[in-house]
């Protein structure tokens, strides 16, 4: 007795079963019912598939003529062993054998289906109209044909994929793009199916109703997500699912549609590899190390076994990343044409000055933030520019990324309540009223942002204040960076002044936990270096307002350790300018820490004096 609805796929025999007769002997005549058979499966969202001892070229064309070879994917039209095929075939369709019915009139076809696939379902000529009966009373869910197409993308890259070197090559040159989106609402049925129907890439196997679900999207208590998935091949649409509930997964599922392209793995990295207890057999184990670099790869490619370099990163191999102390140091190195810069920026749409750009929490974004996440942080975020979501950080690469942490002690992170969208903003707590009037009025660090009472109720409502980055936080973070990033890229970090300085001891105690664990974790980490401001740092008169500004000889002397490491890193031969250019640039810098003083409130006349201040640095250089 066969079951269709246990069936996903139907792979058929041809001669003297799909249709009457021996093709080879010319004497091959399709039934009008197993036609409409074929046809009407993949109405229902079942494939068929044929395994045929023929030459393959006359069956195509025979096929083609009749009207229905298009119905068929992963033919196996020869004259080899039907079960080793059979057994290939659901391993490249990502199938379970228990979900497959293999019709054969030859018995030692199907014992030999049997021996290599233990639970398949096999069945003589004699069951098909047994078939049509069940499926004309089977509801037609797939009229477009969306299963079809689906599995033809798979035909597709199966056959693409054996003229590459390696599967790796292959994978990187698929271009394959993952999204994980938030509104589950919207997607909840086709969540909800795939809940029920996945197996092979469930890990959690829970199976609750289409309520429960409802009930578990909505909760404050859940993050929850779901993943789109596509490629150069075709659109795979909603193909996963995961609710996380601390730090926990719930339900953690994927569609065997997209195996082998390590998704669920990718996606268990984005969520920063919680804790998962993994339930019964499933295809693919997951790790707490891995995050496939093929997955959103935007950098150089593997094509055919030959590197694709972009000819852009020939002369930017290093990449700057911070506020004032690379900036400031970086003009004191030749040979800029080496590097790539992303500092604090004056918005050029609102003038708000954008520092947070540079911060763990933004940096990590440009990985895991999807295009919706970033339409969120826009719209709630009025001190955010849409231009500090984009960067180079991850889509380069470059051989040293010198990277300032001065920032990760001064500034607050903030959650959207309910999600894992992180942002970030400096000064004191923007959802604690007690800062609120200091906000509106400007006594308080604003940015250049014009704040409102009402705004900031708003925002305080839709969002959370984490405090700042702790060590552990910053070293998950640098984790993550050395999986991200390709494996040649070293990271740089410039760690803030402990010493000497008198006041701020909260953010000079801040500084000392984190280099202390950025120390530490350097020691089993080769791709890790530091650069200590404490080094050179040497009275109290090389700050220069504050903890985190200080006199340029000690912008100097940061530039002349960095030339160190990019020598070290690269073997390149970098000089500084000399160090008599210091007294020029120290009235310069004097007139602009005055201005900013000044003129940090509203930002606009600030803006246009960093632009006489660039075209000064840009005659000298």
């Amino acid at each position: 007795m066969i079951d269709l609805k246990t069936i996903k796929l139907v792979v058929w025999d041809l001669d003297d079963t799909f249709w009457e007769g021996t093709l080879s002997e010319g004497g091959a005549k399709l039934p009008e019912q197993n036609a409409r058979l074929v046809k009407d499966l993949t109405d229902c969202g079942i494939i068929n598939s044929i395994c045929s001892k023929n030459e393959f070229e006359p069956t195509k064309k025979h096929l083609e003529e009749l009207g229905v070879w298009d119905y068929f994917v992963f033919p196996s039209i020869n004259w080899e062993s039907k079960g080793p095929q059979l057994k290939d075939k659901l391993d490249k369709m990502a199938l379970r054998s228990v979900n497959t019915l293999f019709l054969d009139d030859n018995p030692s076809n199907l014992g030999e289906a049997k021996h290599f696939l233990q639970d398949i379902q096999v069945g003589g000529p004699e069951v098909i109209k047994e078939l049509i009966d069940q499926v004309a009373a089977t509801e037609k869910k797939d009229t477009s044909h969306k299963r079809l197409k689906q599995y033809k993308i798979l035909e597709e890259k199966d056959t693409a994929s054996k003229t590459y070197s390696s599967n790796e090559d292959f994978l990187y040159d698929s271009d394959i793009k993952v999204e994980i989106c938030r509104d589950c609402n919207s997607q909840i049925q086709r969540i909800h199916e795939l809940l029920m129907r996945s197996n092979q890439l469930n890990y959690t196997k829970k199976r609750i109703n289409i309520e429960e679900l409802e009930s578990v999207v909505n909760s404050k208590d859940f993050d929850c997500g779901y993943v789109k998935v596509k490629d150069r091949f075709g659109d795979y649409g909603i193909v996963g699912f995961y609710a996380k509930k601390g730090d926990h997964l719930e339900h953690f599922l994927f569609s065997c549609r997209t195996m082998g392209q390590k998704i669920e793995q990718w996606v268990y990295a984005q969520i920063g590899f919680p804790e998962l207890d993994v339930v019964g057999e499933v295809r693919t184990q997951l790790n707490k190390t891995e995050c496939p670099g093929w997955i959103n790869h935007k950098g150089s490619q593997v094509h055919g076994g030959e590197e694709e370099t972009n000819n852009e990163n020939l002369h930017c191999r290093i990449l700057l990343k911070g506020p004032c102390d690379l900036s400031h140091s970086q003009v004191y190195i030749k040979g800029t044409d080496l590097f790539h810069t992303e500092f604090t920026y004056v918005s050029n749409a609102e003038g708000q000055i954008i520092d947070a750009y540079n911060h763990s929490v933004h940096i990590e974004g440009l990985h895991t933030f999807s295009e919706q996440d970033k339409q969120h942080i826009i719209e709630d975020c009025i001190f955010v520019d849409p231009a500090m979501l984009e960067g180079s950080f991850f889509t380069k690469n470059y051989d040293v990324i010198f990277l300032s942490t001065l920032i990760e002690s001064t500034y607050y992170i903030y959650r959207k309540k309910g999600t894992h969208i992180k942002v970030v903003f400096g000064g004191c707590d923007l959802t604690d009223s007690a800062n609120w009037e200091g906000y509106c009025n400007g006594s308080r660090y604003t940015g250049g942002n014009k704040f409102t009472l009402e705004y900031l109720k708003s925002f305080a409502e839709k969002y959370e204040c984490l405090g700042k980055t702790t060590p552990a936080l910053y070293i998950e973070f640098l984790r993550k960076c050395l999986q991200w990033l390709p494996e040649h890229t070293n990271l740089c970090l410039i760690l803030g002044a402990t010493k000497i300085f008198a006041g701020d001891n909260d953010t000079k105690q801040d500084h000392l936990k984190l280099n202390k664990a950025i120390i530490e974790f350097s020691k089993g980490h080769q791709r890790i270096h530091y650069i200590e401001i404490d080094d050179c740092v040497h009275d109290v008169s090389d700050f220069a307002g504050g903890i985190n500004h200080f006199s340029t000889r000690v912008y100097y002397e940061i530039a002349q350790a960095m030339i160190k490491v990019i020598k070290t890193v690269t073997g390149e031969q970098v000089d500084t300018y000399s160090s008599k250019m210091i007294g020029i640039d120290r009235i310069i810098l004097r007139i602009r820490g005055g201005l900013k003083k000044v003129l940090y409130p509203e930002g606009v006349l600030y803006k246009s004096m960093k632009g006489v201040y660039n075209k000064i640095y840009k005659n000298r250089k």
